[in-house]
C-alpha cells in the first residue's frame, strides 16, 4: 500500500487518531510520519523500541535536557535524603515520601510504566455474564464522565438511562432473579 500522504513511498506505519469518538486511520511512510511527528503538538513516536521512561518524562515536561538535569542533580527527599538523580536513574524511590517530593518528575515515569497512577489489583479471569455487565457498566460510566466534560447533555442523559438499566439488571442477577 502506498503512503496516503505523499503517494510515492510504501506505507510502513498505520496511524490512527481518535477525535470526539471518531477514528481516523491513515497509512503513512516513515518519512511522512516523521514530518507528522514534528508538526504534532502531542509528539507521537513510531512504534519500535520505546524511549526510556526517563527520556519520555523529560521530553514531556517541555524543559530542555540541561535545565532538567540541573533540577534532577539538586533535588533530594526531605524524609530519607534520596537524590532525585538516583531515583530517575534507578527507578527506585527511597521512601513513601519520595512520591510526594518528586511527584512532578515521577508522574510521567509512572504513567509510562503503568498506564495509570492507581493500582487496581488483579482480578481472576471470568467469562460469566455478571463480569460482562460490570465491564459494560464501567465503560458506560467513563463515557458519561466524558460526555459531561464535553457538555454533551443529550448523550449524557442517554448514558445515564442505560447505566440505570444496567444497575437494575446487575442487582437482579445478584439477588438471583436474572
Amino acid at each position: 500500500m502506498l503512503c496516503q500522504k505523499c503517494h510515492k513511498n510504501l506505507a510502513t506505519v498505520r496511524y490512527a487518531e481518535v477525535v470526539d469518538g471518531k477514528v481516523t486511520d491513515v497509512h503513512l511512510c516513515s518519512e511522512c510520519m516523521m514530518k507528522h511527528q514534528e508538526d504534532a503538538a502531542t509528539g507521537f513516536n513510531l512504534s519500535g523500541p520505546a524511549p526510556s521512561p526517563r527520556h519520555a518524562a523529560l521530553e514531556g515536561q517541555g524543559a530542555s535536557s540541561e535545565q532538567q538535569d540541573s533540577v534532577v542533580q539538586h533535588r533530594t527527599c526531605s524524609a530519607c535524603g534520596a537524590q532525585l538523580k538516583y531515583v530517575m536513574k534507578s527507578g527506585e524511590v527511597g521512601c513513601p515520601q519520595c512520591y510526594e517530593n518528586f511527584a512532578e518528575q515521577l508522574e510521567p515515569l509512572l504513567r509510562a510504566a503503568h498506564t495509570a497512577l492507581r493500582h487496581r489489583g488483579k482480578v481472576p479471569h471470568r467469562s460469566d455474564a455478571r463480569e460482562a455487565l460490570r465491564a459494560e457498566l464501567q465503560t458506560k460510566r467513563a463515557l458519561l464522565r466524558t460526555a459531561l466534560k464535553m457538555e454533551n447533555y443529550e448523550e449524557a442523559a442517554e448514558l445515564r438511562d442505560e447505566i440505570k438499566k444496567l444497575d437494575a439488571s446487575m442487582n437482579a442477577s445478584a439477588r438471583g432473579e436474572g
